[in-house]
């Protein structure tokens, strides 16, 4: 039974590691969500920002107004390249995430076939004995019959 209590708490502390595991991810991706969310609206910032652009250079623009949209253009694309670095980044945060929880996950499964292992073994040698004590009754029986 010492073996049992303490696979079920090994149980226990794997399932906590897995739950916290899964947490991190559940953040992770949050903010994996957060950034591409950020990049999508940057994106169209600078789409909506260039066809301004177009509508104004149609009507005639002065040279230090052009060099003003230029500059922020230039601004906008280093951020969006930027953003997309850290998108890039925490792509990857998802993916070590996602694998330690799977690692933590199978050490869960793994106890828990340990566990049910265990409980089978301990059933068979609990029928052995009974049908032990069944065959040894009835042998019992069958003698005092004799007698």
């Amino acid at each position: 039974m010492s073996n049992s209590h303490a696979l079920t708490t090994l149980l226990s502390l794997a399932e906590e590691a897995s739950e916290e595991a899964a947490k991190v991810l559940a953040q992770v991706r949050q903010t994996h969500t957060q950034m591409a969310e950020q990049l999508h609206m940057l994106e169209n910032y600078q789409s909506e920002y260039r066809q301004k652009l177009n509508q104004t250079l149609n009507l005639g623009m002065d040279s230090d107004k052009w060099q003003n949209y230029q500059q922020f253009l230039v601004t906008l694309e280093l951020t969006i390249e930027q953003q997309q670095q850290q998108l890039t980044l925490w792509e990857q945060r998802v993916n070590d995430a996602n694998r330690h929880w799977q690692e933590k996950q199978q050490r869960v499964n793994a106890f828990d076939t340990l566990i049910q292992r265990a409980e089978h073994t301990q059933n068979q040698r609990q029928n052995r004995l009974e049908q032990k004590q069944m065959d040894e009754y009835a042998q019992r029986a069958t003698l005092r019959r004799t007698q």
